[in-house]
């Protein structure tokens, strides 16, 4: 009865170590998938809220476009991550005094916010594309350096281990027929550590 109860115990610690990670990479993979919608949401409501003040302000019907491709965290790689790109984009026309029936169309104009200052709730790093751009269209382009370390530490019956990661990042924007340049560095470091016993 014994040799029945352990052989179904292995069996049950196998099955387990085999569905545990799968599981867990489901709900990573659910989780992302609900930040990349968050992002996007997040970025449709900013570019409808900035066409929206640019139009009052400037009495034109403005176009605006919102691009966001920061790292974020990553179950598989937490101080790397991993890039999640969300955009958006908005269309207002608020004119006062008011340009309906007057014959004549209203002067447009064409804005493109690339990520921000600070994060993704800082200033927006904001290029003005005119009032003659046609199109607004982005195409990216990554150069990426990544540095990763792992230090362990076995002194006095305990052992500690630090890794850090660094990544640096220059990406290049084509809007339209010009093109912009941005930076960023990302990283950070944790330390675990426990006794040999």
């Amino acid at each position: 009865m014994g040799i029945i109860y352990k052989n179904k115990l292995a069996q049950a610690m196998v099955e387990m170590a085999i569905l545990g990670p799968i599981m867990l990479m489901a709900l990573g993979v659910v989780v992302t998938y609900i930040a990349k919608l968050n992002g996007d949401q997040y970025q449709l409501m900013q570019a409808f809220r900035s066409a929206l003040s640019k139009s009052h302000n400037d009495n034109k019907a403005v176009a605006y476009g919102t691009w966001d491709d920061r790292r974020q965290a990553d179950a598989s790689n937490p101080i790397v991550g991993q890039k999640i790109t969300s955009s958006g984009a908005g269309y207002v026309l608020w004119a006062i005094p008011s340009v309906e029936n007057q014959g004549e169309d209203p002067e447009k104009k064409m804005y493109m916010a690339v990520n921000s200052f600070g994060g993704r709730f800082g200033m927006p790093i904001e290029y003005d594309l005119g009032e003659e751009a046609s199109s607004g269209g982005i195409t990216p382009m990554y150069l990426t350096t990544t540095t990763d370390s792992l230090t362990v530490n076995n002194n006095n019956g305990k052992t500690s281990s630090t890794r850090s990661a660094i990544v640096g990042e220059v990406m290049t924007y084509k809007i339209g027929e010009r093109r912009y340049l941005q930076g960023r560095p990302s990283g950070g470091t944790r330390s675990l550590s426990g006794d040999n016993k």
